[in-house]
């Protein structure tokens, strides 16, 4: 995992991107500042797996939901092609149906911008777009 920046604010120092996948809730990643276009958050799921379902729950922090995303899958980190998906966040969580995919990458880019920092308690992938 990773983000395209690193928390400044003193107050969110342990907002690692980790937190964003290991199923507490209670844990986040954010942007520690406000959302720009062109933040980003990847995962990197170790090998290639199918998906068609992303959501991104800001869980305790329910206004840093992304203004706006685009959602890219590669198997190679440096390259990522056109955008499965791209949308507007309007609350928490964010729910993003994708076409069936499998790759080793995801990443997220913010394509929204708003004084609320982009904070990710909970990122979750789904093989099956109805779970």
């Amino acid at each position: 995992m990773s983000g395209s920046s690193s928390p400044s604010d003193p107050c969110c120092q342990g907002d690692l991107p980790s937190h964003a996948i290991d199923g507490n809730a209670s844990t986040r990643w954010s942007t520690g500042t406000g959302q720009q276009p062109g933040q980003w958050f990847q995962v990197d799921l170790g090998k290639a797996t199918t998906f068609a379902k992303l959501t991104l729950d800001s869980g305790a922090s329910p206004g840093d939901y992304p203004r706006g995303y685009a959602v890219y899958a590669s198997n190679d980190p440096s390259s990522w092609g056109t955008a499965l998906a791209t949308g507007t966040g309007t609350g928490s969580p964010v729910t993003v149906p994708l076409p069936t995919t499998t790759a080793r990458y995801v990443r997220i880019v913010q394509t929204g911008q708003a004084g609320n920092w982009w904070s990710i308690h909970e990122l979750n992938l789904y093989a099956n777009a109805a779970c």
